[in-house]
């Protein structure tokens, strides 16, 4: 049978199915997923069978803000317990938007815009964006 997710092969659980077609509506697919810090098996594994697992709450961490979810709102659709003691190293769900935008762009169209953001731009180029060490957490509600 052909696999009908993301993954290799077809999810065999209920969340499994759901993270494969979030994947999916953002216009990803596993290869296609921006870096996030977790290896292609384990990517494959999640949408494949969502075991109990003590990793789960920084797999859920790594990959609501690509996909454009705040952490309780992916933690309820998981079924996985949330705690606003939960302090795990995550991305803006901002981000996902910004992923999802450049879905359907060309490499030179990605270029163009990353060009054209720079010129507009009014702050000095720090090499690549990092929300927490510039100073920017405070502009984004999902970091408390």
């Amino acid at each position: 049978m052909q696999p009908t997710g993301p993954g290799r092969r077809p999810a065999e659980t209920r969340f499994a199915a759901v993270l494969g077609a979030l994947i999916r509506n953002r216009g990803f697919g596993i290869r296609e997923l921006p870096f996030i810090g977790l290896s292609l098996s384990t990517l494959h594994g999640m949408v494949w069978r969502w075991d109990p697992s003590p990793h789960r709450q920084q797999q859920l961490s790594a990959i609501a803000g690509p996909l454009g979810w705040t952490l309780p709102d992916l933690f309820a659709v998981a079924d996985e317990p949330y705690s606003e003691e939960l302090r795990p190293m995550l991305h803006c769900r901002h981000l996902g938007r910004v992923f999802a935008a450049a879905v359907p762009l060309t490499t030179a169209q990605l270029i163009e815009t990353a060009e054209e953001a720079d010129r507009l731009s009014v702050r000095a180029d720090h090499g690549v964006w990092q929300p927490v060490s510039q100073g920017f957490a405070e502009e984004c509600p999902d970091f408390p």
